[in-house]
């Protein structure tokens, strides 16, 4: 037995040496993104998903060329609300490790967004703050949106940044880490905190 786990071991820190191991895993990677931007209502070509933690209702994601996703990414599309959500993202654009890109209304990310890990971006919240709506357990309640998140081209999302619903981020902007952006933000400004506020605005 001890022989047959030494012979796995050094098979093993051959096909490392080699690198054989990444050349298999990669190609696990592609089988399975193939796998998955086939149930997709639109995907462009080169898109690359490292690892899944949730895909939920993915036909109504329109993904565009050249897309890659971290590990555990998290893509969620609710139809909970008597229309058809609508998850967009652009040319060029990579997700960091656990983002969470959720949508119940209307998400639209233009191209080469960049983010950093545990990302947040959501059109949505489990129900409304009246007192009859929090007597009921949270997940009980009705999924609502305050509207649409449009991201522009070029922006830079720093690690566990909140996207919040009905906001629009300019092309050129950087969202400082940990900010949770609940305004809109103006193109080729800087903005960080809780809430996210303008730290730095455009030169031109």
């Amino acid at each position: 037995m001890k022989k047959v786990i030494y012979g796995i071991i050094h098979f093993c820190s051959k096909m490392w040496k080699w690198n054989l191991f990444h050349i298999v895993l990669r190609k696990f990677y592609v089988v399975r993104t193939e796998w998955i931007v086939a149930k997709m209502a639109e995907a462009g070509r080169g898109c690359f998903f490292k690892g899944i933690g949730m895909l939920f209702q993915p036909e109504f994601m329109h993904i565009g060329s050249n897309v890659c996703f971290g590990d555990g990414i998290w893509l969620t599309a609710w139809n909970s609300m008597g229309g058809e959500p609508y998850l967009k993202i652009g040319d060029s654009c990579c997700f960091g490790a656990g983002n969470h890109i959720t949508c119940a209304n209307r998400i639209i990310i233009r191209n080469n967004c960049l983010t950093g890990k545990w990302v947040t971006i959501t059109d949505n919240s489990h129900g409304e703050t009246d007192f009859e709506s929090l007597k009921l357990q949270p997940v009980k309640r009705d999924i609502t949106s305050k509207g649409t998140v449009i991201i522009g081209n070029n922006v830079w999302i720093g690690d566990k940044a909140t996207i919040l619903p009905g906001v629009t981020i300019g092309d050129g902007a950087v969202i400082a880490a940990n900010a949770v952006v609940t305004k809109d933000v103006p193109s080729y400004c800087v903005v960080g905190g809780n809430p996210a506020k303008i730290i730095k605005k455009r030169l031109i």
